[in-house]
């Protein structure tokens, strides 16, 4: 009972084991192996496995934390590590410390424990990607905590927009940070600068009679990415969406044609008879849409995604579907 209330009194919340987590991933040498690796696999030690019945009804997520957080506790009592297990008595004294550090641990935490021998694979991993220094395909998606994309690709005018825009083209970067190869939610910042053109309803405007133009829309978005699943075999389907500012820059012109003719030649130049351009100021947007994935190689990805975005200027507003597809890295 005395060695249960230690565990309880010196166990690490959970917040606490998250920023470890964070922390350990990128450095193989000091990190906990994810469930369902190549280092898990070998980690648990050869006379004692731990199978654990919740009581409360944790699930596979919840169960392979708890587990990461006594082991730990347990190597700090014991002074025993499982992964770098050795002979002799000594060593057998101590991997008994370590069982029982671990057995009360779990109990503390909502278990029932049963000591087994290792013949089952440990609890799925909760990470999104394979972690670093884990033997992995050469294609695969991996975590990365910072990557960049760049891309482009066709605007669909939706809407009341559609009454007096053409779709046009798009181009963009961002960059994408998930904090930990634990959770499936990452932050993107990104820009993106669209062209359109006008159609005939806003080319008529004020009677001119323009006839040629052109609609910029640029600015940038805040996003929060989520990854619904990855599939092993390179693939992964994301949803993303968020919040910006755009600005709307609008040029109309009336160009009319001239005849002329030298003595030996005659050509066709372009006369502008009538422009108007206006600036608006920087307006709130907001996106939503999904994602697909793919991996190229251990380093690079290609993705595709359509999304609805919404410009809040005017009463009407703007609204329009960029398709972007570009590569990840």
């Amino acid at each position: 009972m005395e060695d249960a209330q230690r565990v309880d009194e010196k166990a690490p919340g959970a917040p606490v084991v998250l920023l470890l987590l964070a922390v350990s991933m990128p450095l193989p040498a000091r990190a906990q192996p994810m469930p369902g690796s190549v280092a898990a696999n070998a980690a648990p030690p050869a006379a004692t496995d731990f199978q654990l019945l919740p009581r409360n009804g944790q699930d596979d997520v919840q169960q392979w934390f708890d587990r990461y957080e006594c082991d730990s506790l347990a190597k700090r009592q014991s002074g025993y590590d499982p992964s770098h297990e050795r002979s002799g008595a000594s060593q057998q004294t101590v991997s008994e410390e370590y069982r029982r550090a671990m057995t009360a641990c779990l109990a503390q935490h909502g278990y029932d424990v049963r000591c087994l021998p290792p013949v089952s694979p440990p609890p799925p991993s909760p990470a999104l990607y394979a972690p670093p220094g884990v033997q992995q395909p050469s294609r695969g998606l991996r975590y990365r905590p910072l990557s960049m994309q760049l891309g482009g690709g066709y605007s669909i005018a939706a809407g009341s927009t559609s009454d007096y825009l053409h779709d046009g083209a798009n181009a963009g970067a961002a960059l994408t940070w998930f904090p930990s190869a634990a959770l499936p939610i990452g932050v993107r910042i990104e820009g993106n600068y669209t062209w359109l053109k006008p159609a005939s309803q806003l080319l008529a405007r004020n009677g001119v009679g323009y006839n040629k133009g052109q609609v910029d829309v640029y600015g940038g978005d805040v996003d929060l990415q989520f990854s619904l699943w990855h599939l092993p075999s390179r693939q992964m389907l994301y949803l993303v969406g968020g919040v910006g500012r755009y600005r709307i820059d609008t040029t109309l012109q009336k160009v009319s044609g001239v005849r002329v003719c030298g003595t030996h030649f005659c050509g066709v130049f372009a006369t502008l008879l009538a422009e108007e351009h206006d600036t608006s100021p920087w307006e709130r947007s907001w996106n939503a849409g999904v994602g697909w994935e793919v991996a190229l190689d251990s380093h690079t990805a290609f993705f595709v995604e359509a999304r609805y975005r919404r410009i809040l200027g005017d009463s009407n507003g703007m609204e329009f579907v960029p398709i972007w597809l570009g590569l990840r890295f």
